[in-house]
């Protein structure tokens, strides 16, 4: 069975990581969609978001990494995903995540899996991280190892 993660990865933190691990070793495939949401501003670009993932996840097989926008539930039949699987940290997440999967499946019919983080990963955020890196302090600990950020000037 293939799974399909959606989500901007700006940048990808150690709880993405975790739960995708998890993911890689409970299905066949995980396809990660690094998408653009034209309603968001971002820090980094989408190739770079791309680039942060691949890094991660260089050494899995099973996980595919593609910069895709679009539905979710579109994007789960272009890489022949059976569900989508989002993470969820609290109750805030599951709330925005439920209305999405409400959507997803009055269109298209596809499944939505939600995951807990982890205990430890709860508070571990993108936008935290993005403040670490404005600020100059040491976001390291909250990245992926092998994930390389190069200093910003333009922040």
């Amino acid at each position: 069975m293939k799974v399909l993660c959606t989500g901007s990865f700006d940048p990808i933190t150690v709880g993405h990581y975790d739960y995708i691990s998890r993911l890689a070793a409970l299905f066949d495939g995980v396809v990660v969609a690094v998408s653009t949401n034209t309603e968001k501003r971002y820090m980094f670009s989408a190739e770079e978001r791309e680039r942060f993932v691949k890094q991660a996840f260089s050494r899995f097989e099973n996980v595919l990494v593609v910069s895709d926008s679009g539905w979710a539930a579109d994007l789960a039949a272009k890489y022949g995903a059976d569900l989508i699987v989002k993470g969820i940290r609290c109750g805030l997440d599951l709330e925005y995540e439920d209305v999405i999967f409400a959507a997803n499946k009055a269109i298209n019919g596809v499944e939505t899996l939600y995951i807990p983080a982890s205990p430890e990963m709860r508070l571990i955020s993108s936008t935290a991280v993005r403040e670490m890196i404005k600020h100059g302090k040491d976001y390291r600990p909250f990245i992926p190892d092998g994930v390389v950020i190069e200093s910003r000037k333009d922040v």
